[in-house]
């Protein structure tokens, strides 16, 4: 017994030795080339792979640049995809498309956006500066970005759309139907009104209510809102037809009055243009 043990100890010894001496060595990595990428786009940071059209959903954020930060500079801050919600906000840098009719939103906006993500090398690799002069960039790696198409708005065209509509970010679609203010005289020249000082007739002006399909009128602006005074050069190129307002809508104080819509006006026009049906 006393000489099988140091043979057994030397057997595990070797063993263990063997054991040591086969351990492998660091896993080589398989190379990517790009014609794989052709093949077969790599995985997102959406969960989709580059290039699929989606729609997202979200709110506009500020990158997090520190004391460099700016309202410039603004990142989607995506929560869902497809109309299902990510575990966490996914915060992605976005382009517009060079022909996409989408207004650049602003901080803090809630969008859902068309788009599709995708991807390319940023920045420059420090052995470059070996050969020509180093200049303020970032380190060579790979980003994703954002490419929007279309923003998907809830459209507005009955009274209907409209109660279900409010206080959301939506495409109105009505006619442009102007009321112009009488010239001054001297009577009215310095009437003004109370709240806002704002003079009501000091000179000729029209004020504006889109007529929706089915006959209900949706003011833009309230009126004791100076924007409710809408630009000559909009009245002549709008007045009578058939426009699509991009914009938020918002009830008034009597919101007693929501159900019907007759509290619901227009309170952020973005874009207006002649409607085009499709």
């Amino acid at each position: 017994m006393k000489k099988i043990i140091p043979t057994l100890l030397g057997l595990t010894a070797m063993s263990g030795l063997a054991i040591i001496l086969q351990l492998p060595t660091a896993i080589a990595m398989p190379t990517v080339k790009t014609t794989d990428f052709n093949r077969q786009p790599p995985m997102g940071e959406l969960g989709q792979t580059l290039g699929k059209v989606t729609t997202i959903s979200g709110v506009i954020s500020q990158a997090a640049l520190g004391a460099k930060a700016s309202k410039l500079d603004l990142v989607l801050s995506i929560e869902a995809v497809n109309n299902l919600p990510l575990p966490k906000p996914v915060m992605m840098q976005f382009q517009i498309f060079e022909t996409a009719k989408v207004v650049t939103p602003f901080l803090g906006q809630t969008f859902r956006y068309v788009g599709y993500e995708t991807g390319g090398f940023r920045g420059v690799p420090a052995e470059a500066f070996k050969w020509v002069q180093a200049v303020s960039t970032t380190e060579h790696h790979f980003q994703t970005v954002y490419q929007i198409l279309k923003e998907d708005l809830r459209e507005v065209k009955t009274k209907a759309d409209l109660v279900r509509s409010n206080d959301r970010r939506v495409q109105i679609i009505g006619k442009y139907i102007a009321t112009h203010g009488q010239p001054p005289t001297r009577e009215n020249a310095n009437v003004v009104e109370p709240i806002t000082g704002i003079p009501i007739v000091k000179t000729g002006f029209a004020t504006v209510k889109i007529e929706l399909a089915d006959g209900t009128l949706v003011p833009l602006y309230p009126p004791l809102n100076k924007l409710s005074r809408r630009p000559a050069q909009e009245v002549k190129n709008f007045d009578g037809k058939w426009v699509s307002i991009i914009g938020a809508l918002a009830s008034q104080p009597n919101g007693a009055q929501i159900k019907s819509g007759s509290s619901i006006t227009i309170v952020r026009i973005d874009r207006i243009e002649l409607y085009q049906a499709r």
